[in-house]
């Protein structure tokens, strides 16, 4: 029994050895194998992202840069304190011992803080929106120990200041899922303002973004740095040092140097041609005018005419959830919807016959007006509106007042067995195929129907209709129109920057000469009347010139009620520098809508571009002094605070007529055959309401509050009426209702 038990130790003692020997053999030989392997797990790419370049305004503000923004995650979790006994534990204040990240007594005294900071870095959300989603939290049973609390980015400065909380940085979580919270965005300085031109990210397509940020992807982005690295603990790598004969270099990560695999380089920036001024007026003007009408969409572009720089491109559509106008995701209305432009193709059709080396055009020929029938199916067509004992027009005419009638005549009389030719030289003269704009945004194939199909087709053609182009087509063939025939083509990018050095993006021109110089200036001579005497006089100015053409066009002939308003033309008319389109789309209201948008962004342009302010227009004021009859518009204001419109003479650099300088407030005085145009003192009477006709509203709550009235305001404008009326008897402290117009 003895010897076995000692065969068997020595057995066991002999095998135990034996497999220490193989282990250390296997150990020494394949260690550099185990090694190699394990570095090989451990090693990693890592890359250092390029931080991309910015794009800024044409006046120097910053329009979309990076900026980092955070996932806002909390850690709710929290839990009384218990003894082995299960017994609540208290500190030497008699209080309740607590685990977790927030303990109660600061989660309830900072909640509302909290709450606070988030409403005011994500407006979209109130308060008590965030109130309510984490009280609920809190006080499930199973808390949430990484809860996030908004779907969406958050500034990083909203994430630190809820950091800075007291008691609440445990709870903030800054790691989930194996990755940091925080990132890299782009941000856009200025909101809503000119996105579709600046560009909305795009993960759904190859092209990462739209606009801008697309068509200059290239630029922008810059290039990645890559080097290797390795793994030290999950999340955490660190550069790895170079061997021998690897390419290094010292990144901005570390303080050594690391094997690099692709140098990094920075994004460069870009100048964008719009103005935020310009750009602010454009949808400013657009949107209010939205509102009143209620379209579904509209778009304002305003153009440099020599260079083609585009200044503002507004587009604007309907968001029906928030109930407001703003620039949506893929909406690109001027580059990317075709509509038929109705009246303001009037214009490219009449200069299209005017090109015809075959047909001369007489300006001076009488065509029909109001109503003609034209035979056959369909053959009627009638003017929306007709003047009292006419029924027909000179051609001049036909465009001044937008006569579909005129235009149709003019068709069928030169064109009727030669439809082709018309539609050839329209093409000729219309750039009716992609502009290519310096933006990433879809351009929709435009279309013209057949004109030998049907006689409706083809008079329909004459006068803008049976045809679909793009906004960016019409405001490109305006603007080679104001510049005497030479088509350029619309830019969005002026300059390049890299470093200290900036590129410009030079003027590209499309066609030298579009059209012949003679077309132009007579095409200029009838937009300047359409504006002075015909469809366009709600637009009309006394300062300067405005040339273009009215156009409203049913937006479906499925719903007749619903139409397209535009209106495309260029200012000053007497030196043309700027070119203006404006489309409203799918208005419930019949009439001049887009003149109104045009009129609102010419008067600021030329108030702020210096060189027109300063005297570049060619001012109508001496007109008026030779015309005795128009002389009685001189007068700006005809009642209100005589220093204001003193100041107002001045600036005009017009002789003040004043009967009694001294005067607060004063009302205008024709002429009679005593007595010369003058302003004479007015004083109101005690205890009658004062007259506030033709005052601004800052003057006439000023002169009612003195007088010890109360005011109240409607409309916008000057004071066209009020209530009670002009020297009533009221008791002081009596509300006065004034009427704006």
């Amino acid at each position: 029994m003895l010897v076995l038990y000692l065969l068997l130790t020595v057995g066991v003692g002999l095998a135990v050895f034996a497999s220490l020997v193989v282990t250390q053999h296997k150990t020494v030989v394949d260690g550099k194998t185990w090694a190699d392997l394990s570095r090989e797990r451990e090693e990693v790419v890592i890359t250092d992202p390029a931080r991309r370049g910015n794009i800024y305004s044409s006046d120097g503000k910053v329009l979309a840069t990076m900026e980092v923004k955070c996932y806002l995650y909390l850690d709710l979790f929290n839990d009384t304190v218990r003894d082995r006994n299960g017994q609540v534990e208290r500190d030497r204040n008699g209080r309740v011992k607590e685990t977790g990240p927030i303990v109660d007594s600061n989660f309830t005294r900072y909640l509302d803080t909290v709450c606070d900071l988030l409403a005011e870095g994500m407006p979209r959300y109130s308060a008590a929106h965030f109130r309510q989603l984490l009280t609920a939290e809190r006080a499930k049973t199973r808390r949430n120990r990484c809860l996030r609390v908004v779907r969406e980015l958050i500034p990083y400065s909203t994430w630190m200041a809820i950091r800075g909380v007291p008691g609440w940085d445990a709870g903030v979580v800054k790691m989930a899922d194996d990755k940091r919270v925080d990132r890299n965005m782009r941000a856009h300085i200025y909101g809503n303002l000119a996105q579709n031109v600046i560009g909305f990210p795009n993960a759904t397509r190859k092209n990462p973004f739209t606009g801008l940020e697309g068509y200059y992807d290239s630029v922008l982005r810059g290039q990645d740095g890559v080097f290797k690295g390795h793994r030290l603990t999950r999340g955490i790598y660190l550069p790895e040092q170079p061997h021998d004969g690897d390419t290094y270099v010292r990144t901005d990560l570390d303080n050594f140097d690391t094997v690099m695999l692709q140098r990094k380089e920075d994004g460069r920036s870009i100048v964008a041609t719009i103005d935020t001024r310009y750009q602010d007026i454009a949808e400013s003007s657009l949107r209010r005018t939205l509102h009143r009408y209620g379209g579904s969409s509209g778009t304002a572009i305003l153009m440099e005419m020599e260079t083609g720089y585009v200044l503002a491109c507004a587009n604007l559509s309907i968001d029906t959830a928030r109930h407001e106008y703003l620039e949506m995701r893929d909406a690109n209305i001027a580059v990317s919807h075709i509509y038929e432009p109705g009246s303001t193709f009037k214009t490219v059709i009449l200069n299209a016959m005017m090109e015809d080396p075959k047909q001369r055009i007489d300006t001076a020929m009488r065509l029909a007006f109001g109503r003609k029938d034209f035979g056959g199916k369909d053959g009627v067509i009638t003017d929306d509106h007709t003047i009292a004992g006419r029924d027909s027009l000179s051609l001049k005419e036909v465009i001044e007042q937008s006569s579909n009638v005129g235009m149709s005549d003019l068709g069928w009389r030169l064109y009727r067995n030669r439809r082709d030719t018309l539609r050839t030289l329209v093409e000729q003269i219309f750039p009716f195929g992609p502009i290519h704009p310096d933006l990433a945004a879809p351009e929709y194939r435009t279309h013209t129907n057949d004109l030998n199909q049907s006689k409706r087709d083809f008079l329909n053609f004459c006068y803008g209709y049976s045809t679909q182009v793009t906004p960016l087509q019409l405001i490109t063939y305006y603007n080679a129109l104001g510049a005497g025939g030479r088509m350029v083509k619309p830019l969005f990018c002026r300059a390049i920057i890299d470093g200290d050095r900036h590129t410009e993006v030079s003027p590209v021109v499309l066609n030298p000469q579009m059209c012949s110089k003679r077309s132009a200036r007579l095409l200029l001579e009838m937009l300047e009347g359409v504006v002075e005497h015909g469809t366009g006089t709600n637009i009309r100015n006394t300062t300067y010139g405005i040339a273009g053409k009215t156009g409203t066009a049913v937006h479906s002939y499925a719903n007749r009620t619903r139409y397209n308003s535009s209106f495309a033309g260029f200012f000053p008319s007497e030196h043309p520098k700027y070119t203006c389109l404006v489309v409203i789309e799918d208005i419930p209201a019949y009439g001049r809508q887009a003149a109104e948008v045009f009129k609102n962004i010419s008067d600021c342009v030329v108030a702020i571009d210096k060189d027109l302010s300063k005297g570049g227009v060619k001012s109508l004021w001496p007109r008026l002094e030779e015309d005795s009859a128009m002389a009685q518009q001189r007068p700006v204001l005809t009642r209100g605070n005589q220093p204001e419109i003193m100041a107002l003479y001045r600036a005009l650099r017009l002789p003040y007529p004043a009967a009694d300088s001294s005067a607060e407030w004063v009302a205008y005085r024709r002429a009679t055959d005593s007595t010369a145009a003058r302003y004479a003192a007015y004083t109101p009477t005690e205890g009658r309401v004062p007259n506030c006709n033709g005052m601004t509203a800052k003057d006439a709550i000023a002169l009612l509050h003195s007088q010890g009235y109360k005011v109240k305001i409607n409309g916008y404008g000057k004071v066209s009426a009020q209530n009670p009326k002009a020297g009533a008897n009221a008791r002081k402290g009596a509300t006065v209702v004034i009427t704006l117009k």
